[in-house]
C-alpha cells in the first residue's frame, strides 16, 4: 500500500511541475516583466545600459538573461515566482556562485532589484542598494520588443 501511495504521489508531481512552470510565465507577464528591460531600451546594451531578457527556454523554463558586457553576459534559471504584493515579485534563481531569492519592486512603471539574497545567507542588495556601497540600483523600462 506505501509504494502504491508513492507512485501515485510521484505521478502527481509528474502532472503538476508543468502547472508550476505556466504558473511561473503568468505571474511574470502579469508583473510587466516578461520580455525584454533595459535602463534605456532605445539604446543598444552596454555596462551603463544592461538588458535583461526574461523568456522561456527551448527545455520549458523560464530564464533571465543578462546582456551588459562579454564578461557578465550569462543565462540563468529563474522560478518559483511569488507575488509579494502588487508591485512586488519575488523569485528564486540558479547563479554562477550560489542560489539566490531576488525580489524585485515595480516603482512609477519601472523594474528594481530591491533584495537579493544569497543562499547562505548572504546580502547582495537591500532596499534597493547596495550594502557595501549604499548604491542604488538602476531602475529598468519595459522595451516593446
Amino acid at each position: 500500500m506505501f509504494y502504491f501511495r508513492l507512485t501515485v504521489f510521484a505521478s502527481a508531481l509528474f502532472w503538476v511541475g508543468p502547472a508550476y512552470a505556466a504558473s511561473d510565465v503568468d505571474k511574470l507577464k502579469e508583473f510587466g516583466m516578461f520580455g525584454r528591460v533595459a535602463v534605456d531600451c532605445s539604446a543598444t546594451y552596454s555596462s551603463n545600459n544592461p538588458h535583461l531578457i526574461y523568456a522561456v527556454s527551448s527545455k520549458g523554463k523560464i530564464t533571465r538573461t543578462l546582456e551588459m558586457n562579454p564578461e557578465l553576459n550569462g543565462s540563468f534559471h529563474i522560478r518559483n515566482m511569488r507575488m509579494m504584493g502588487p508591485d512586488v515579485l519575488q523569485h528564486d534563481e540558479t547563479g554562477r556562485q550560489s542560489e539566490l531569492t531576488i525580489t524585485v519592486a515595480k516603482i512609477d512603471g519601472k523594474f528594481r532589484s530591491w533584495r537579493s539574497v544569497r543562499a547562505d545567507g548572504t546580502i547582495l542588495i537591500a532596499d534597493g542598494k547596495f550594502p557595501a556601497s549604499g548604491n542604488p540600483t538602476v531602475s529598468f523600462e519595459k522595451c516593446k520588443d
